[in-house]
């Protein structure tokens, strides 16, 4: 269903490889007997467990984790070659099925480790947990059948096979965590779809920076904390000088470009808790947080120098950039509008004295 929807059409496809897998494993599983069978026995156990793999490299993929296939595939190559060391048959159920169940534990625990990781970004931590409780429980399941068939070996007939009587609690058990696992799955990649249309709304589409209404929403909060803690913040507000003429001269794409490399290339001198964003046009918003006017002074003139040595070739023609910068730090009488406007009062006062400068609002 995700695939033609285009939901995360490649994680939705480890998912539905996975399944089918656990699927073709389960199968083959059903078919054993008291005979020795690799198939039956030792490719079963290995299209599962390789199916469990690949739910987790899904949920990497889903929600852009650091990949561990590399390390799976080495944990799951050495359980196949433990594998190998005894005849596959039911007289070996016990060790292949302590074996099977160490891999497939680990592999789950991991695998809510991966969800909690992604959820607690956008959930509140106790939701994801809940969220994320079925996949905990099968994994801790497995360990505790690779233990009881350790300390107790008797007991294997209902937790190492599926022929016997014994079994089927154990096997409804797996087959209605494995279904609440996959609701989880599809879950997963409905958050992370919802996800990707929230940063959208918030992001302007050309320069990738925070938009007009997002900054606003940060800096009602960041005023918020004004308000309670009395930590100042800082803006820096600049325009982009002689910006119509780079549009008259090379055309709007040139322009675009202008805009683009402003992003890229004063994103890399701010600090990761400083906020960036377009504010209109050629126009930009930085957001300092717990910063006074001295400091924002420093870091709007290191961003000044920045956007001057900065070159841009467009069609073997050099454009040089530069901006006119205003600075204003929140006093007790000020709402937002006041400190936006004392501080594109600033911005004008630099334009209007030479441009390329940096002005500040009185404090």
């Amino acid at each position: 269903m995700a695939y033609p929807l285009r939901i995360a059409p490649k994680a939705c496809s480890y998912f539905s490889i996975a399944n089918l897998l656990v699927l073709f494993g389960v199968y083959l599983t059903s078919l054993r007997t008291n005979e020795i069978s690799y198939l039956s026995w030792f490719i079963a156990d290995l299209c599962m467990l390789s199916g469990f793999i690949l739910l987790r490299r899904g949920t990497q993929r889903l929600f852009r984790l650091a990949s561990s296939l590399k390390s799976d595939v080495s944990l799951l190559t050495i359980t196949a070659l433990l594998m190998l060391t005894t005849p596959p048959s039911a007289e070996s159920s016990t060790t292949l099925g302590i074996l099977f169940s160490l891999m497939a534990s680990a592999t789950f625990l991991l695998l809510a480790k991966d969800n909690f990781v992604a959820l607690r970004t956008s959930a509140n931590k106790y939701v994801a947990i809940v969220l994320l409780s079925p996949i905990a429980i099968l994994g801790i399941t497995f360990l505790f059948r690779a233990v009881a068939l350790l300390m107790i070996p008797s007991i294997g007939t209902h937790l190492a096979t599926i022929q016997t009587p014994e079994a089927i609690p154990m096997l409804w058990f797996f087959l209605i965590i494995t279904l609440f696992i996959n609701v989880i799955m599809m879950g997963n990649a409905l958050t992370r779809l919802v996800q990707k249309i929230r940063l959208q709304a918030d992001k302007d589409y050309l320069t990738g920076l925070w938009n007009r209404r997002s900054v606003h929403q940060q800096l009602t909060q960041l005023h918020h904390f004004w308000l309670r803690e009395g930590k100042e913040f800082s803006l820096i507000l600049f325009d982009l000088d002689f910006f119509k003429q780079i549009n008259d001269s090379y055309g709007h794409q040139a322009g675009d470009k202008v805009l683009v490399n402003t992003a890229s290339t004063l994103s890399k001198v701010l600090r990761t808790t400083d906020i960036f964003s377009r504010f209109g046009g050629e126009e930009f918003l930085v957001v300092l947080p717990v910063t006074d006017t001295k400091s924002a002074v420093i870091i709007a003139e290191k961003l000044r120098e920045t956007l001057q040595a900065s070159t841009l070739t467009w069609q073997g023609e050099t454009i040089d950039v530069s901006a006119s910068f205003g600075i204003a730090t929140i006093r007790h009488e000020d709402n937002l509008e006041a400190l936006l406007s004392r501080a594109d009062n600033a911005m004008y006062q630099a334009k209007q004295t030479g441009r390329n400068n940096i002005r500040t609002s009185p404090a």
